[in-house]
């Protein structure tokens, strides 16, 4: 099970999808708590107060923590299941060599903002969902699954079967990414920042995107550019839906 830490971030998922939240915990003696705690209760989630040393010890020895939560996985997927969505034109974020787990969890944050349904990643060098990536996903472990693949390449071939398009980001030499038709069964590879997307996956891929930079800073953090481009596939989704005709 995943933790959250800190009453703000405990109070946006209160906010946004409370059946994430399994159980609040509460340190005894936390001041100006009681509206908090009354909040929880009206949600019907389990409340628990704890010794301040133990909610600490739980966040990681962190200083003064008064709130955390115990929180749902998203349901477990599998490249079966996420091939018989195919026809959904579903969103798929994939990385390759990500191995910060703030960066995976900024981008899980991304990846249930814009509405992926999964984020896929290998079962070896790669990053841990651990306590730091909960922390950066702000609750969305509870609403995207992790997906971990022995071998991205073959997976992504299988996936590529079933109707998704491939997209790797690249540094240079690939098309600007608003330049692509993201609008229908997409799969976004986004690779480590310097080494970036592995050539063999590269070779997978039906694109090559890339995200131009026309300021002094040539590069991005893996999270950021996920992000920018997780905006853009919900961006030319959101446009061809409004402009469908009915």
């Amino acid at each position: 099970m995943s933790r959250l830490y800190g009453q703000n971030a405990v109070e946006d998922l209160l906010t946004t999808h409370p059946a994430a939240i399994a159980r609040v915990l509460i340190a005894r003696g936390a001041m100006k708590l009681d509206t908090f705690a009354e909040r929880v209760r009206e949600q019907g989630i389990p409340l628990k107060m704890v010794a301040p040393e133990e909610l600490k010890r739980r966040s990681g020895g962190r200083g003064a923590v008064s709130v955390g939560a115990d929180l749902r996985y998203a349901a477990p997927t599998d490249v079966q299941a996420l091939a018989a969505l195919a026809s959904e034109s579903p969103f798929i974020i994939a990385l390759d060599g990500v191995t910060d787990p703030h960066n995976l969890g900024a981008i899980m944050r991304s990846a249930a903002a814009f509405g992926a349904v999964a984020v896929m990643t290998t079962e070896r060098r790669s990053a841990p969902l651990n306590d730091a990536a909960v922390r950066a996903s702000a609750g969305a472990v509870a609403h995207v699954p992790l997906l971990r693949v022995t071998n991205l390449a073959r997976s992504l071939r299988e996936l590529q079967k079933a109707g998704y398009w491939v997209v790797a980001s690249l540094a240079e030499g690939g098309q600007p990414l608003w330049h692509l038709d993201l609008t229908g069964a997409i799969i976004l590879v986004v690779g480590a920042e310097g080494a970036g997307v592995r050539p063999n996956v590269a070779a997978t891929s039906d694109y090559a995107a890339t995200l131009p930079l026309p300021g002094p800073i040539q590069s991005l953090n893996a999270s950021v550019f996920a992000g920018i481009a997780a905006s853009e596939v919900a961006r030319q989704r959101t446009t061809a839906a409004d402009t469908a005709p009915t």
